[in-house]
């Protein structure tokens, strides 16, 4: 079902095929089949008992890599910004880092807990895979193309780390590069959420490169960077989302997903933990579009 009142595509007659029926095949005030037991070709039994002909759409929904690359140099220490206050997460992250960096892993359990109750809510498994590469000078990945954990498990791998060091947007791009490349499916639209509470300098090239290898693969990536300090000091940040908006418009159409389906490269700018935490939520819920379509 389409949530602004038309009908999917397989239910109309277009191109000389016939529309396939929008209603559960069975006789009326059938018991409920069993949603294991698969009709043969494209229908499907519904999670409450219906035989429907049609392919299901929560196979339909989009899925994803999302890669979060976190900023985690001494300038991230501060305390002028802290966890996001009263989620069940608060007391842990506060515990470890009640600082800048502790307010960005509120933001990304807010993330996954936001998408954790999007495909909750569409009764599917989940299909999405979570990757993180916390970076100062150094990189570290303490999650790679995860399909398992849940948001507390997540949370529980990057609670360790703290802030300190330096500054290396290049590395961390490559990192992102070769992780996506590693774990590439033609399944999954690859995400990635770039935050940093100040500047680095990186090479259009750098950006260009991941851009093109994504195209290359089959789609192109849906980038986002995240400033969490001064406008001023994110000139580079912005210049990395409009490559990768550039990248997107002049690729090839994925075949897979609708044009609707996509979600577009952009620039924000966090001053604070509640917007830093609507920023993340605002991606996550531009990722909930089923079959690209429908919420307007």
């Amino acid at each position: 079902m389409i949530s602004n009142g038309s009908i999917g595509p397989e239910h109309s007659a277009a191109g000389g095929n016939p529309a396939m029926p929008s209603y559960c095949l069975l006789p009326l005030f059938h018991p409920p089949m069993n949603p294991e037991t698969a009709p043969g070709g494209m229908g499907y039994i519904s999670h409450d008992g219906h035989q429907f002909p049609c392919r299901n759409p929560v196979v339909m929904q989009q899925a994803f890599h999302c890669a979060n690359l976190c900023y985690r140099s001494g300038s991230m220490w501060s305390s002028d910004r802290q966890p996001l206050a009263n989620t069940p997460a608060t007391a842990r992250i506060s515990a470890a880092s009640n600082n800048r960096f502790g307010a960005v892993l509120s933001s990304l359990y807010s993330f996954w807990t936001a998408r954790a109750a999007a495909i909750a809510n569409s009764q599917a498994n989940r299909r999405d895979a979570y990757s993180v590469i916390l970076f100062n000078h150094a990189l570290e990945s303490p999650v790679i193309n995860d399909f398992t954990s849940t948001p507390d498990q997540l949370l529980d791998r990057l609670l360790p780390f703290d802030a300190d060091g330096g500054t290396d947007f290049t590395s961390a791009i490559g990192q992102a590069q070769a992780i996506m490349e590693q774990s590439w499916s033609t399944e999954r639209s690859p995400v990635i959420i770039f935050l940093s509470d100040g500047e680095c300098h990186i090479a259009d090239n750098t950006m260009q490169d991941l851009c093109r290898t994504a195209v290359r693969l089959g789609k192109a990536v849906s980038f986002h960077s995240v400033s969490f300090g001064p406008d001023a000091s994110s000139v580079y940040l912005r210049r990395m989302a409009e490559i990768a908006l550039d990248a997107q418009n002049n690729a090839p159409r994925d075949p897979l997903a609708p044009a609707a389906a996509t979600v577009l490269s952009s620039y924000t700018q966090a001053l604070d933990t509640v917007q830093l935490a609507e920023t993340f939520l605002g991606i996550a819920e531009s990722l909930r579009k089923p079959r690209g379509a429908l919420l307007h």
